[in-house]
């Protein structure tokens, strides 16, 4: 009896439990665990989940049915075994990454929204495994890697290279390999490689549009949607050239250690979190109309 009440939970409050849950999560393995750019992607799908699955708990939920019950739970203990078995298999990252402890995180969402029956928030508990295991199996064909970004290398080449002679750096460029002195009378050496691209963050952003669009269909019958998307495409890209950029600088001021090191780990991802935080933002406001915060406006026309 007790357990047919706990199963009439209303949705919204296994949505914020279950948000809640992440949030701790997350912040434990993130303090226990090193700092790396897979990690800041993984933890930027993991918060984006979160955003659509509390702003789909303010609207009806759909439910499954027993079958489907069934075979979401089926899903979501297997997610929780396999993330034990992923580096066994050459897919996971030893001793357990960001991306094995996500798989977990995502099984025992399928878990909890299957005992629940709720199938409006199946997709964004498992849209972080599906990322993961994405890149995982990408990883194991790296050769795609040279493939997808051969046409953005030539590209990134040239506007790096542009912005560096813009900066006052007075480096020398041969193709892929820029060389000067810095200031400390060092020689510096930058090789642009196929991940300077940056292929990662473009394939980060598509999986962030991708939950969007999956979870709110209504968007893609907005023209101003894909003018959007193209202004992320861009920005994201154009951060990985400003990347380039700054570690140029700091090479030049401070030389080829220390700071050159610490801005190549830290810049992008953090401008990466800023660009998607302002993106994101507004077209969660102007695309599909939705407020953070009631002000003054919003009162007004609530009367």
């Amino acid at each position: 009896m007790k357990f047919d009440r706990f199963l009439t939970t209303n949705p919204k409050t296994v949505a914020y439990l279950w948000i809640f849950f992440i949030f701790v999560s997350l912040g434990i393995f993130s303090f226990l665990t090193k700092m790396s750019y897979f990690k800041i992607d993984a933890l930027s799908i993991w918060f984006f989940s979160c955003i659509i699955l509390f702003y789909q708990s303010q609207k009806p939920v759909t439910r499954l049915s027993s079958g489907w019950q069934k075979i979401v739970i089926f899903l979501g203990i297997f997610l929780c075994i396999f993330s034990f078995l992923n580096i066994p298999l050459g897919l996971g990252n030893p001793p357990y990454s960001i991306g094995d402890f996500s798989i977990l995180l995502a099984g025992l969402g399928l878990i909890v929204m299957g005992v629940f029956g709720i199938r409006s928030y199946v997709l964004a508990v498992a849209f972080p495994a599906i990322a993961v295991l994405g890149f995982q199996i990408y990883e194991l064909f790296l050769v795609n890697e040279q493939i997808l970004s051969a046409p953005l290398l030539p590209v990134t080449i040239f506007f790096g290279s542009n912005l560096i002679r813009l900066l006052g750096i007075p480096a020398s460029i041969q193709y892929n390999l820029i060389s000067y002195v810095s200031l400390t009378d060092e020689p510096v050496n930058l090789l642009i490689t196929p991940e300077c691209t940056g292929i990662w963050s473009l394939g980060t952003f598509t999986i962030m549009a991708l939950l969007v669009l999956f979870s709110f269909p209504e968007a893609l019958k907005k023209r101003d949607t894909y003018i959007l998307l193209v202004i992320g495409y861009i920005g994201t890209y154009v951060g990985n050239i400003l990347r380039i950029g700054a570690i140029a600088m700091s090479g030049y001021l401070y030389g080829p250690t220390g700071a050159i090191e610490n801005t190549h780990l830290h810049f992008g991802w953090i401008f990466f979190l800023c660009w998607m935080t302002v993106f994101w933002y507004y077209f969660f406001t102007r695309i599909l109309g939705m407020t953070f915060w009631k002000g003054k406006g919003a009162a007004k026309d609530g009367k």
